[in-house]
């Protein structure tokens, strides 16, 4: 009881806003935000070194705003929603039921920094939403420098060795690597490298947004 009225008056002063657009909302993305998105195009599959290279969005507009929110701003429960979305988009012919799923890790001092990894709560919605489990034997063997501003050649240095499979063979699993956002997709194809190294006979990367 007394709860739900700390709930309503926090509410009351400090009302939710959306993650998208800042409006007042009942949800982490407000009703016009959920509809714009959902009116955009699906970005083209890009081609990636051990599969395909799979976003629900393009990283711009609200989508944007809401994965920074998410990512930066602890609102966890918009990426839920983003992430949500992104397995309806992603449904159908264009994607096969992976045997798991996997989330890019963060390095210790980022993950301690934010109290989460923003791409293990989007893996975990997805993996949810196939019924397929999550593997959580990728880790980051040491921290590495903020991939933003960085050109291509310099991000790919920056995440090479970055990655360690301390789990099983993967024994030909077919895999999805999930991540937020895929921009020249240094991180996740040096992700993905490891893990065909650990067996994995498919990689493909599934992100909520792509940076065209």
């Amino acid at each position: 009881m007394l709860a739900a009225l700390a709930r309503l008056f926090l509410d009351a002063v400090a009302p939710k806003r959306c993650a998208g657009c800042d409006a007042v909302s009942d949800r982490s993305i407000c009703a016009n935000c959920d509809a714009s998105m959902h009116a955009l195009p699906l970005p083209a599959v890009r081609r990636m070194r051990q599969g395909s290279g799979f976003a629900a969005f393009e990283f711009t507009g609200p989508v944007r705003a809401a994965l920074h929110r998410g990512k930066y701003g602890g609102d966890r429960q918009a990426l839920s929603e983003l992430a949500a979305m992104t397995t309806s988009r992603l449904g159908g012919p264009r994607l096969f039921t992976p045997d798991a799923v996997v989330a890019v890790p963060l390095g210790l001092r980022r993950r301690r920094q934010r109290g989460y990894n923003q791409a293990e709560l989007i893996a975990s919605v997805i993996a949810e939403a196939r019924d397929v489990p999550v593997f959580d034997d990728l880790v980051r063997t040491r921290d590495t420098p903020p991939q933003t501003a960085r050109d291509e050649a310099t991000r790919r240095g920056n995440v090479a060795g970055a990655f360690a499979w301390t789990g099983k063979a993967l024994d030909g699993a077919y895999l999805w690597l999930v991540d937020d956002v895929l921009t020249t997709g240094a991180t996740v194809e040096a992700a993905a490298a490891t893990l065909a190294d650990a067996g994995a006979s498919l990689i493909d990367v599934v992100v909520v947004a792509a940076v065209s």
